[in-house]
């Protein structure tokens, strides 16, 4: 992190650092990490701590996965409402929280065995719905002025 709380990029630093949406999620407890990641693999945001190669590579990694589950969930579905809330991956280690945020973004946070799910559910679904609504606002105000 620099002095301003961005995570480092090579290159160039990010053009949005939505590493805000992470702050109250990383309070609860046995949260250990996140990063925020655009649907093209980009990383928009991470927690302290999380090296720049390792949050690049889960943010790119995360946005693959979410859109294998997308496609997973468009061929099972049939017609029936293909809307993805959450993906839950859970290892021997702790748990892997994948949240999409609209469609342009999504949140992983990953959290000890002990962390509680519901509870992390709840949190990431608050903070996912001010990330939309920042995109949202953000996307307005490009719009206009263009």
């Amino acid at each position: 992190m620099n002095s301003q709380g961005t995570p480092p990029v090579k290159g160039a630093p990010l053009a949005r650092n939505l590493s805000w949406v992470l702050e109250p999620l990383l309070e609860l407890p046995h949260v250990e990490g996140g990063v925020v990641f655009s649907r093209d693999g980009l990383i928009l945001g991470a927690a302290p701590g999380v090296a720049t190669e390792d949050g690049e590579a889960v943010a790119a990694v995360t946005s693959s996965t979410l859109g294998s589950v997308r496609a997973l969930v468009d061929r099972a579905a049939q017609g029936k409402d293909r809307t993805i809330d959450e993906v839950v991956v859970s290892t021997p280690q702790g748990l892997y929280y994948v949240a999409p945020a609209g469609e342009g973004a999504g949140l992983v946070l990953w959290a000890g065995r002990e962390a509680d799910l519901g509870r992390i559910a709840y949190e990431v679904q608050v903070q996912v719905g001010k990330l939309v609504a920042a995109l949202s606002e953000a996307a307005k105000s490009r719009t206009a002025g263009a």
